[in-house]
């Protein structure tokens, strides 16, 4: 008797498996293209990795989770297991391991991909097995190279020569409408369901949903902007012990920096800001970047508030009180489009607040995906009912240490992780990330202007 006929749903999701993963490869394509060997090589900064351990690792862990995790073991390596074991081999460390070459790597990356698109054609999603169901297993995968593009992207934005990355120069913004830059919005005290239970795309620590109460807050409508946060600057921000924690005044006194990553005097009393090595004048209507956690929060104690937690954060993105139930995106659910955030490396940078209208939230807070990622107040802990999948070194070996959550996404994500249960974490001092702030407040809390 002939095996039965595909299930017409399963034919469509491969389809769309095999889509994705092929958008995703091209653009890690796309990124490295333009450098040359010795600046694939390099490793630049002790706090990044060589950019060819990125490209080899993207291999490795497709070939563990798209071939050696389903069955086949064909490609299983312990030497390139090894290597690139991430946990193993501290960033500051990785330029001295034997790496795959650039051509190697592409050859390994095409051969390993070349396996999963022929084991996928035949392979059975069972809806009962979580690790395939809905394809999970493959969006994971897809997930995991976009993150690492955007890892490269922050490797490849603190190089010290001074050659500029092409790419970057094709800034392609929306100029943005005339908006007050401090307006806040009310968020009313109430119950919501964070979290997802979303078994095809969602991450393990963005599960499960669950029922959290919320006393009521204000929050800035928009991201602080640049012009926000060098009025910060002009009135002795960095130089006031008062404004910081006890960590953050001793990272501000030990790193010496006193603005945020890329921003250099004009002299003329104002900034230029250098992106990939291409400095150009500062637009005091973008949100501010590269911040780590100490600068946002003594920023918003400055502007007579605090950081969002973690909750706040969400509610004000997903919660509909209109309908009762919350959404994927902030506007909708959806996918993002170019109408609603600024994703996928379009612009290269931070658009101007007012931008995207509508990507608004149910309670008319703007631009929360895209841009740049939040910090928030909250430490990096797991949900109630977490459970670890599909293994402990994604989210439960970072709980409980001194990691701050940031919330939304950046300019530089790619849509396929720009979800609002999202959920990204860091070190308080790492400010290579492209990180932002957005401010919180009790709802009686005077507008100071800032």
């Amino acid at each position: 008797m002939p095996p039965p006929a595909p299930v017409q749903d399963e034919t469509a999701l491969k389809a769309r498996i095999g889509r994705a993963l092929d958008r995703g490869r091209r653009e890690t394509y796309r990124l490295l293209d333009p450098l040359d060997d010795d600046a694939l090589h390099r490793q630049t900064s002790p706090v990044m990795s060589p950019l060819v351990w990125d490209l080899g690792h993207v291999g490795n862990y497709e070939e563990l989770w798209l071939l050696r995790s389903l069955g086949d073991a064909s490609f299983a390596d312990p030497r390139l297991d090894r290597v690139y074991d991430a946990f193993d081999n501290p960033r500051w460390t990785r330029s001295e391991l034997p790496l795959l070459a650039r051509a190697e790597a592409a050859e390994y990356l095409s051969e390993v991909r070349a396996a999963v698109l022929r084991h996928l054609r035949t392979a059975e999603l069972d809806p009962s097995e979580p690790l395939v169901a809905g394809g999970f297993v493959y969006a994971l995968v897809e997930q995991h190279e976009a993150q690492h593009q955007e890892t490269m992207l922050q490797a490849l934005d603190l190089r010290p020569e001074a050659a500029a990355y092409r790419l970057a120069a094709d800034r392609r913004l929306p100029q943005g409408r005339a908006v007050d830059d401090t307006d806040r919005v009310t968020v009313p005290a109430g119950p919501f369901w964070m979290g997802t239970d979303d078994t095809a795309a969602a991450l393990d620590n963005e599960r499960p949903r669950h029922r959290v109460e919320v006393q009521a807050f204000s929050l800035d409508r928009f991201p602080v902007t640049c012009r926000r946060y060098a009025a910060f600057i002009a009135a002795g921000g960095y130089d006031r012990p008062e404004l910081w924690t006890e960590r953050g005044w001793e990272w501000r006194q030990e790193s010496g920096h006193t603005a945020p990553q890329g921003w250099v005097p004009d002299g003329q009393g104002g900034w230029t800001v250098r992106r990939f090595h291409l400095p150009g004048p500062l637009d005091p209507r973008e949100p501010v970047e590269h911040i780590c956690w100490f600068e946002a929060d003594a920023f918003a104690r400055w502007a007579g508030g605090r950081l969002p937690t973690e909750a706040e954060w969400e509610k004000a993105a997903v919660d509909d009180p209109a309908t009762g139930r919350c959404r994927r995106y902030p506007w909708g659910d959806s996918p993002p489009t170019s109408a609603r955030a600024n994703l996928d490396r379009v612009g290269w940078g931070p658009a101007p607040v007012g931008s995207y209208p509508a990507g608004a939230s149910a309670y008319g807070v703007a631009q929360l995906i895209g841009d740049g990622y939040e910090w928030t107040a909250s430490g990096f802990e797991p949900y109630p009912g977490y459970r670890t999948f599909p293994y402990p070194e994604y989210s439960e070996v970072f709980f409980g240490g001194d990691y701050r959550v940031l919330r939304g996404a950046s300019w530089a994500s790619g849509s396929v992780v720009a979800r609002a249960t999202f959920r990204n974490w860091d070190h308080p001092y790492r400010r290579q990330i492209f990180s932002g702030v957005r401010v919180a407040w009790d709802p009686t809390a005077p507008q100071t202007g800032r």
